[in-house]
């Protein structure tokens, strides 16, 4: 800066008093904002006048400061490397009149240097030469000190996202780009120059996706916490590009939130070998759901399969057994036609016991196949199942034998089942026979009864219910069963016995009865450590009802003169052989061959007292229901029932009234007169209609 004597110019202005500036001076610091002195430079004079706070600022002595000192004196506390610039912004001003504005450091009285900001400005006289330079000083360190906190932070930025792979950027509270890498200009397609220091809204093309990034960067701001996003970038080059995205505040130095990290990586690679995974899988299900179908398919076949040879080994069973019966039957009859050709009856006796034998097989070998299939005909009454055993203990010793201990235990202290009495002994006689079989030198057999609280799992089948049971158990110590032949014992027709020592249907039917009858039964079995049958039956609550008397005659009263019967039969056979009985009886017989003929003589004024009918009839209508309606029609009307197989299902939903009754076909002469006998007490004295 030039300093030589200003009167070589011939434009001297004396000094101004300092208290003349004062008004002057207080204008510029109020325009300036927070000041830390000021100054009036009179040029001509080389005179600087300032204050107190301009003295403390430059480390001069206040008193010199009011009086005023030559340029030179002030500018000594000045940085040396700011001399050359505080001196060309003075001149500059000095020749274009007007504002100066200039950054430097001052010396402080403990040797530290602080940066202050001069404002001011350079008046010209009317020739255009600069005369007098006032202005102020303002304290700017915390914002000098600040903004070289920033260039370093922003010199780390760039060295660290320079290194860094993908995207890395810095925005401001407003969303401005502070900084940004090379990932970022790649993705963006255009120069720093171009993005640096604006907004997503002035970049992207996209403005609602631009205001969506924003809206987020400043929820995360305003939240404080990092935020990772998933997203679907557009290239520059048109293509899609998929980058995850990681962004944070970013906090200053005091703590203050002052703008926001971010951070993103091109997941591309990973998001198509995720789908290709994902495709991989569902073809991999697919595959494994074929699989899956084919063996389902191939189980159903192996079902069916085994299923059509457990029918082929029925159905030989049961033409092996029948072809044995029917041979005793048919020879017997020719026999029988033979003799009575040649006018013998000597032999006739023996031939009918022979025949009448054999249909009696054949009627037990179809019964014990219902009991298998769980589609006999049951009559289930409340049974003390202890008593029933009780009773039998006598007939069950006499049938095993004197070789075989037999001990009976009947601890159940709930003993009542509902249950068909017959078939319980059927089962029990059954069980012991075979456990008699089975003990071929001799052994023991012992009969206990208990309670058992079954749950559902493994010892309660799966379509049965949970609740209290009373178990029947069966015990031997004879042979016992390896498990190929456990596996088959309840099979029909399988038998280890030899050939013509058993039907194999004995097990096999205390299957089906106890099935039908809500229960299950369990083998076990070890060779040569004997074998335990259980029945478990469902116990049930109520009074059980006293034995049954045994009919022990076959003679039934005759009936009342006039009383007339109603049979109605599909089977000529059977209908001849029941109106012969009836007509022996002393009863008018009526017939009808379905249900709708049966229906029109009910109807009509016809004496009816009894109504035989079989279950399965032709004509729309079974002959239960024809039943109920005849007994709709004519109160009380005395009914007989014959099925040679029915629902159980049906005997369950509609059970037997008071006045009805049940045979089971085939049924014998004394059966059926026993029967009948019991509801004709039933019939009115004379015609019902």
């Amino acid at each position: 800066m030039d300093t030589s004597n200003p009167e070589a110019t011939g434009h001297v202005k004396p000094a101004q008093p300092f208290a003349a500036d004062a008004a002057e001076r207080l204008q510029l610091a109020l325009d300036a904002g927070a000041i830390v002195g000021t100054w009036v430079w009179d040029i001509p004079n080389n005179s600087v006048t300032a204050d107190e706070r301009f003295a403390r600022s430059f480390g001069l002595p206040p008193a010199r400061c009011l009086s005023g000192i030559p340029i030179e004196e002030a500018f000594t506390s000045i940085h040396p490397d700011d001399h050359a610039r505080l001196n060309q912004h003075i001149a500059d001003a000095m020749a274009c009149g007007g504002k100066f504005r200039c950054e430097y450091r001052v010396r402080q009285p403990d040797g530290c240097f602080r940066w202050i900001e001069a404002n001011g400005r350079a008046e010209r006289d009317a020739n255009g030469v600069a005369v007098r330079f006032p202005g102020v000083l303002m304290d700017i360190e915390s914002r000098k000190v600040a903004e070289a906190e920033r260039d370093q932070v922003s010199a780390l930025l760039r060295s660290f996202t320079a290194a860094v792979p993908g995207v890395v950027y810095a925005k401001d509270r407003d969303g401005r780009l502070l900084v940004a890498n090379d990932g970022a200009t790649r993705l963006i397609g255009k120069p720093p120059e171009f993005y640096l220091g604006k907004t997503d809204l002035e970049i992207l093309e996209d403005k609602a996706q631009a205001r969506q990034v924003m809206a987020t960067d400043q929820r995360i701001m305003h939240g404080g916490k990092a935020v990772q996003v998933e997203e679907q970038v557009d290239m520059p080059d048109g293509s899609e590009t998929y980058w995850l995205s990681v962004k944070a505040p970013m906090l200053g130095a005091s703590g203050e939130v002052i703008g926001l990290i971010g951070s993103s990586i091109d997941v591309t690679a990973r998001k198509t070998a995720e789908a290709a995974l994902l495709q991989l899988n569902q073809q991999l299900e697919a595959r494994v759901a074929a699989a899956i179908a084919e063996n389902e398919a191939a189980q159903a076949a192996l079902r069916q399969s085994q299923k059509m040879e457990a029918v082929g080994q029925l159905t030989g069973g049961i033409a092996h057994d029948f072809n044995n019966l029917l041979a005793g039957i048919v020879g017997s009859l020719d026999l029988i036609k033979l003799q009575l050709s040649k006018g013998r009856t000597a032999d006739l006796e023996r031939y009918l016991s022979v025949a009448y034998g054999a249909a009696q097989r054949a009627a037990a070998l179809t019964h014990r196949l219902l009991a298998f299939s769980r589609r006999q005909t049951l009559v289930p009454v409340l049974t003390n199942v202890n008593q029933l055993i009780g009773g039998m203990e006598d007939l069950i010793r006499r049938t095993v034998g004197p070789s075989v201990q037999l001990g009976v235990q009947l601890s159940a202290a709930q003993a009542t089942c509902l249950v068909d009495p017959a078939q319980v002994e059927n089962a029990l006689l059954n069980l012991c026979i075979n456990a008699r079989d089975a003990l071929p030198a001799g052994g023991s057999i012992t009969v206990e009864t208990f309670n058992q609280a079954l749950q559902a799992g493994e010892p309660l089948d799966a379509q049965l219910k949970p609740g209290d049971y009373l178990t029947i158990r069966v015990t031997d110590n004879g042979i016992g069963m390896d498990e190929p032949t456990l596996a088959k014992a309840c099979e029909p027709f399988f038998t280890t016995k030899p050939v013509g020592a058993g039907s194999g249907l004995g097990l096999s039917m205390v299957y089906g009865f106890t099935r039908q009858s809500q229960g299950q039964l369990k083998l076990q079995s070890q060779p040569g450590a004997g074998t335990q049958v259980c029945l478990q039956l469902p116990c049930h609550a109520g009074q059980a009802l006293a034995p049954a008397a045994v009919a022990t005659t076959s003679q039934a009263p005759t009936a009342k003169p006039g009383a007339t019967v109603l049979v109605v039969d599909d089977e000529p056979s059977v209908r001849m052989f029941v109106s012969e009985v009836l007509g022996g009886l002393g009863y008018v017989v009526v017939e009808a061959a379905d249900s709708q003929a049966g229906l029109q003589l009910l109807g009509s004024d016809t004496r009816i007292d009894l109504l035989v009918t079989d279950i399965g009839l032709p004509g729309g209508t079974d002959g239960r229901r024809m039943a109920e309606a005849a007994r709709s029609r004519r109160p009380g009307l005395p009914v007989l029932l014959m099925t040679g197989y029915v629902e159980p299902k049906a005997l369950e939903d509609c059970p037997l009234e008071p006045g009805m009754a049940l045979v089971t076909k085939p049924f014998s002469l004394e059966t059926l007169s026993l029967q009948l006998s019991m509801l004709a007490r039933e019939a009115p004295q004379s015609g019902s209609q």
